[in-house]
């Protein structure tokens, strides 16, 4: 498959992904978020689910940190994949542009006292990291810790390093030794900082932030006009490559 076609697949599917968020309950990050589990930004609990978390990675060596709530008897999940990492940074990357975006994710799920449930680390090539496998599905509700961080820079406790190696699908098991205690800091160099968006199932949340079908119509425009524009660009990028 060339790059061209490929390109179009991705923004298919990406307008698929991107519509199916309508009425969608997102929380966008307000300020920085703290780096412990008493200073976490609470996403208050509710009874709409949670479809997304927006926000930004001030620096390479930072983490975002969200008190959430998992709906009892559903199956949680949480992905970075999305239109904009799906089409624009890949093409960016190619092409040695700058972007705005997180680079390279990892996405770690704690318990209400911080141990460590399971994490992800690129689950879709460098761009993307997904806690979708393992079926993590608690059968009550309850409080939970997710942290986002740029790849290389990674949760620990006071016994050492929580989890273990990625398996095959990214995910990374709670199997380090120190994965029987609360995480109490994140140690290593991570690659860089940037937005990015966490796409989640499972989650409650109040309803507060839910676009209005107008906002939601037009963002949706947006992100199709987008989607044309970066499939022109490759096009154009395909017939100088020829030239």
């Amino acid at each position: 498959m060339n790059t061209l076609t490929q390109t179009v697949a991705l923004s298919i599917f990406a307008v698929a992904l991107f519509s199916g968020q309508v009425q969608a309950v997102t929380f966008s990050q307000v300020g920085d978020t703290g780096q412990t589990l008493d200073t976490a930004q609470i996403i208050p609990e509710g009874s709409q689910s949670l479809d997304a978390i927006t926000g930004s990675l001030s620096s390479a060596n930072v983490i975002n940190l969200f008190r959430i709530v998992l709906t009892g008897g559903q199956t949680f999940s949480a992905t970075t994949l999305n239109a904009n990492t799906l089409i624009e940074l890949p093409i960016d990357q190619q092409l040695g542009a700058p972007t705005a975006l997180l680079p390279d994710p990892q996405l770690f799920l704690f318990d209400a006292v911080g141990r460590g449930v399971y994490g992800s680390d690129d689950s879709f090539g460098t761009a993307q990291a997904s806690l979708t496998s393992g079926g993590f599905s608690p059968t009550a509700p309850g409080t939970y810790f997710l942290a986002i961080a740029s790849a290389g820079y990674t949760p620990v406790s006071a016994g050492g390093s929580i989890f273990g190696d990625a398996d095959a699908n990214g995910v990374l098991a709670a199997t380090g030794t120190g994965a029987a205690s609360p995480f109490t800091g994140f140690i290593g160099s991570g690659t860089a900082g940037g937005d990015y968006q966490i796409s989640l199932t499972g989650v409650s949340a109040n309803a507060q932030g839910v676009p209005e079908p107008s906002e939601t119509a037009g963002l949706l425009a947006v992100g199709i006009l987008g989607i044309g524009y970066q499939v022109r660009k490759a096009l154009r990028q395909r017939q100088r490559s020829t030239l």
